[in-house]
């Protein structure tokens, strides 16, 4: 069988159109089960093209809000539920196995058991990432469930020891979601073994790359060390199938004016990288100390500048009056200014 944890479609941008898609789809793996477990974006609302689709008969939704389960075959059941919301934070591990006031409801011995569900493992969230169906690895196999089958987080995990499973999203979504990706294999033994192995089936690949610019004086030179970065960094990689962010830091000098647009179309032609985005983080390589002491215009703007430093409170406000020093002085140095 498949097993598809939710997220398979963003419910405000699904129509006809993505139902009809999905139908042939599931309909040309007959006789492949799919089992399908509604999450956030994905959630069965009204309207939802789950609850409107006359599925084939190989696909099974799980329509419930607690997990309910599923036997595939003699001795191996699924479990599975669906969000009824888009911000769902109840624990997707409470019910199901585990009867009321403790224990199973099944006995020991009766077959292997996974759960199939899109949740959020407390203790290994992303930064960032959205609390949807919170709960603990180690709730797994103490409900009695030998695997949880999950969506949510778009990195693969595979813990053995828990059973926790993420198999991540079949392809990068971010620059920051680099390395292989693909579905995980779920083999059940005939003793009731579970092995679960990653299979990398990715044609795109995403990354970060930190370039330095210090020493760097001219534009020129800049998609130089750029391009030589990036190739570095995408060595084995198909350049076409290749997104890169790369994050400029380092001081350069204020006459170093970076205009991230021509920047990054001059390095995309040059490595072949399919798309590119440009951070730059650099700092102004000046003294600023001896600049504030200057009796001219570009001094007193630096005395000025310098002291909104000194007087702001937050890191953001210290970036915005950090932004503006350095753009002044970019244009004290004459050169056009590359707003970040």
């Amino acid at each position: 069988a498949v097993t598809i944890a939710g997220d398979l479609f963003e419910h405000e941008r699904a129509g006809a159109d993505t139902a009809q898609f999905l139908v042939e789809t599931f309909a040309s793996w007959e006789p492949m089960r799919v089992l399908l477990a509604p999450g956030n974006h994905d959630p069965l609302v009204p309207g939802s093209i789950y609850l409107r689709t006359r599925w084939p008969d190989n696909v099974h939704v799980f329509r419930g809000p607690r997990l309910e389960p599923l036997e595939l075959t003699e001795g191996l059941t699924v479990w599975g539920l669906g969000h009824q919301e888009p911000a769902w934070t109840g624990n997707p591990l409470e019910g199901g196995l585990a009867a009321p006031g403790g224990g199973r409801r099944h006995r020991a011995g009766d077959g292997v058991h996974l759960a199939l569900f899109h949740g959020a493992e407390t203790g290994s969230r992303p930064a960032g990432k959205g609390v949807h169906g919170p709960f603990a690895a180690a709730e797994i196999r103490e409900r009695g469930y030998a695997v949880a089958l999950c969506g949510h987080y778009h990195g693969r995990r595979i813990d053995p020891e828990s059973g926790l499973v993420y198999p991540g999203s079949p392809e990068p979504l971010a620059f920051d979601e680099s390395g292989p990706r693909g579905p995980v294999l779920v083999e059940i033994g005939n003793r009731g073994e579970v092995k679960c192995t990653g299979i990398d089936t990715n044609r795109w690949h995403a990354g970060i790359v930190e370039c330095r610019l210090d020493g760097v004086s001219s534009l020129t030179a800049t998609v130089d060390r750029v391009s030589a970065e990036v190739l570095t960094a995408t060595a084995g990689l198909p350049l076409e199938r290749t997104t890169l962010r790369v994050d400029l830091v380092g001081a350069v000098p204020p006459s170093l004016g970076v205009d991230l647009f021509d920047c990054e179309s001059a390095v995309r032609e040059a490595t072949g990288v399919a798309a590119l985005k440009i951070r730059d983080l650099t700092a102004p390589a000046t003294d600023l100390e001896a600049l504030a002491e200057e009796g001219t215009t570009r001094g007193a703007f630096v005395r000025i500048a310098v002291a909104a430093l000194a007087a702001t409170g937050s890191a953001e406000e210290k970036a915005v009056v950090g932004d503006a020093l350095r753009y002044g002085l970019e244009a004290f140095a004459g050169s056009e200014v590359g707003l970040r």
